[in-house]
């Protein structure tokens, strides 16, 4: 699916919460009470592009093997790689241009 950013910022809430993280669109509501640092983390990046607030952890390497999902550097006991490609969503786009 292809994510715009308006389409994106709508998605805002801890009840409905989307994140980019490397153009690619998550639904990180499931994860929103798992979260090692809790909701208030994860709501800071809900609408919106998450790759700076947890680029540490995310490789964008990583995130273009074949598999097509991302892996994190800390928290072993976490499948990262199964949970984000629960949560994938589409990729973001651009806003198609205004018609004037």
């Amino acid at each position: 699916q292809r994510v715009t950013p308006s389409m994106l910022a709508q998605h805002n809430t801890k009840e409905d919460a989307w994140s980019v993280f490397f153009g690619k669109v998550y639904n990180i509501t499931p994860y929103m009470s798992f979260h090692p640092g809790g909701e208030r983390k994860l709501i800071k990046v809900a609408g919106k592009d998450g790759t700076r607030l947890f680029g540490g952890f995310l490789s964008p390497l990583q995130c273009m093997r074949t598999a097509d999902v991302c892996a994190v550097h800390s928290h072993e006991w976490v499948n990262i790689e199964a949970m984000m490609d629960e949560c994938f969503v589409g990729f973001l786009v651009p806003e198609p241009p205004a018609d004037d």
